[in-house]
């Protein structure tokens, strides 16, 4: 079984992550509700890995972002929502954990039009 997520490119101080990751799929997305200190196109990257990895993993993506920015990625019935130097774990569809990890989006300037990771 393997953990699947979601990055952007654009959202990485530290782009040797990457090379810690299985690259699925990338899509360029042009943005029209990018923030002021978000570029205008975003470079989405899907990824995967083995899911014995995922702690370590999100810990290392809490490092490489940079601020105001998150990822996300999914094993089984838990949710990972990684922001610079914060982690937030949960059972997927716990309505009370995904709005304390909203909150703290929110907290550190996140648009809210942002906050809509996928469970």
């Amino acid at each position: 079984m393997k953990f699947k997520g979601l990055l952007l490119k654009e959202s990485l101080k530290d782009k040797s992550i990457l090379e810690e990751l299985e690259i699925t799929k990338t899509d360029v997305w042009n943005i029209s509700n990018a923030a002021d200190y978000q570029p205008k196109v975003w470079t989405a990257i899907y990824f995967e890995g083995e899911v014995n990895r995922a702690d370590e993993v999100a810990e290392k993506l809490s490092y490489s972002l940079k601020p105001k920015w998150y990822a996300n990625f999914s094993v089984d019935n838990k949710e990972y929502v990684i922001f610079p130097e914060k982690i937030f774990k949960y059972n997927k569809g716990d309505k009370e954990k995904r709005k304390e990890a909203e909150d703290y989006g929110r907290s550190l300037g996140i648009p809210e039009s942002q906050l809509d990771w996928e469970e």
